[in-house]
């Protein structure tokens, strides 16, 4: 028995399931740790929960799949936390709830900085271009995308926290379908929907679905390089200061 393994305890009919969260919760820490995908080992994921290593291939036919599985974990637990600030949020507007999404983030990755360079930082193999539309980064661009739209069909919200009394109907989950958003257009680093970069003075109010997706663009990445640097500082993060950040974020990319 190779040294330092404790064998679980065999798990009973039907708590397959609870066997499967295990696996992924090793896997997340010892990726976390890494920060390389290519030095994860089933062998080594499977003595640190105690079982044998051909009872791992019985719930991931490989690394990769172990690793997507650990993604989406990741990427599904962050999205229904944005939904959830939403939410509360949302009886003051859809302006306050998109608000309250973008505050959100910055708190997700200062408080859990491991999962989220597990989610965007982790040197990973390479995607081909026919799992993209598969890829749970699509999750995060959808919640994203529906708190925008819903911003922006109001456009006589005035900026700051609580604008809109009123509120806005919820638009609901997006469905990207089975098979995902198309790659080569709308998604978070496609082209331009419509093919060019709009030109020219923009009028007011809510311009359609491809100034949309330039907005979530925006505003994600320009979020997501503010709570990198802010991850990567060998001092603690400024809080209060990230989330007035993330509010000037806002304002900005709303003008757009």
């Amino acid at each position: 028995m190779t040294e330092g393994f404790t064998r679980r305890t065999p798990s009973r009919r039907g708590e397959g399931l609870a066997l499967r969260g295990e696996i992924l919760t090793a896997a997340a820490a010892m990726l976390t740790e890494s920060g390389r995908e290519g030095d994860l080992s089933l062998r080594a994921v499977a003595r640190e929960v105690g079982i044998s290593a051909p009872s791992v291939y019985l719930h991931f036919k490989d690394r990769a799949e172990l690793v997507a599985a650990v993604n989406r974990q990741a990427y599904e637990r962050l999205v229904a936390e944005l939904r959830e600030a939403r939410d509360r949020a949302g009886a003051a507007g859809p302006r306050a709830a998109l608000r309250a999404m973008a505050q959100h983030y910055c708190r997700f990755a200062v408080d859990n900085p491991g999962l989220y360079r597990l989610m965007f930082g982790i040197e990973r193999m390479p995607l081909s271009r026919d799992e993209l539309p598969g890829h749970p980064l699509w999750l995060l661009h959808g919640a994203w995308t529906e708190a925008v739209s819903a911003c922006r069909a109001t456009p006589q919200d005035p900026p700051g926290p609580g604008a809109d009394a009123t509120g806005a109907p919820d638009p609901g989950p997006s469905d990207p379908g089975p098979n995902g958003p198309d790659p080569k257009g709308t998604g978070p680093t496609g082209p331009h929907p419509t093919g060019d970069r709009p030109t020219g003075n923009r009028p007011s109010g809510h311009l359609g679905p491809a100034d949309d997706a330039r907005v979530v663009r925006l505003l994600w990445f320009s979020l997501h390089g503010v709570v990198a640097m802010a991850v990567a500082m060998p001092f603690a993060a400024d809080r209060q200061g990230l989330e007035e950040m993330a509010d000037d974020l806002l304002d900005l990319a709303l003008t757009k």
